[in-house]
């Protein structure tokens, strides 16, 4: 009978844990689910130069290996300005990116080559899931109170050339 109760309680365990991390996974696709339908509502909101962007495509460069680069991959093919939607990786060399967004999730990602294609003559939408600190990012995504927020960097879109909508700059929490 002791056995009995240690089984059942060790089952009773694994349950609990296995039930913890599968609400913790589904926790992570629902936001970054979440998240990718803002950056794609950003991007609808976002005017670039003209002869800046291809005339088939929208190049959103991300880490498709993580939740919220899956969730913009199911994007893919949708319009945006009658431009189809495109997640290709993040460049990983200098001088060789077509990235019109590029989403950042964590600072490893702010890499050399990163940085260097988020210039003051390329038209980049950068937008970080993270406070880059540098001013890096025209868009910082970030959860307070359990509510997806958002600020924006105004000046920096100006100088990438970039014009960011009046309605989506009266939705963000700060405007720079």
């Amino acid at each position: 009978m002791p056995f009995a109760r240690i089984l059942c309680s060790a089952s009773a365990r694994t349950f609990v844990i296995w039930a913890l991390i599968t609400g913790l996974v589904y926790a992570q696709a629902d936001e970054s689910e979440l998240k990718a339908a803002y950056i794609f509502n950003f991007t609808q909101f976002t005017t670039w130069p003209a002869g800046s962007l291809s005339d088939a495509a929208l190049f959103v460069c991300a880490n498709r290996d993580s939740y919220l680069g899956g969730a913009l991959s199911k994007l893919d093919g949708r319009t945006v300005g009658g431009r189809a939607w495109s997640v290709i990786p993040l460049p990983s060399k200098s001088g060789q990116s077509r990235c019109n967004v590029i989403v950042l999730e964590n600072e490893e990602q702010m890499s050399h080559a990163a940085k260097e294609v988020v210039s003051p003559d390329q038209p980049v939408l950068v937008i970080s899931d993270f406070d880059a600190g540098d001013r890096t990012a025209v868009i910082r995504l970030f959860i307070d109170e359990n509510h997806l927020r958002f600020d924006i960097d105004n000046q920096l879109a100006l100088r990438l050339h970039l014009s960011l909508s009046s309605k989506l700059l009266r939705l963000a929490r700060n405007v720079l």
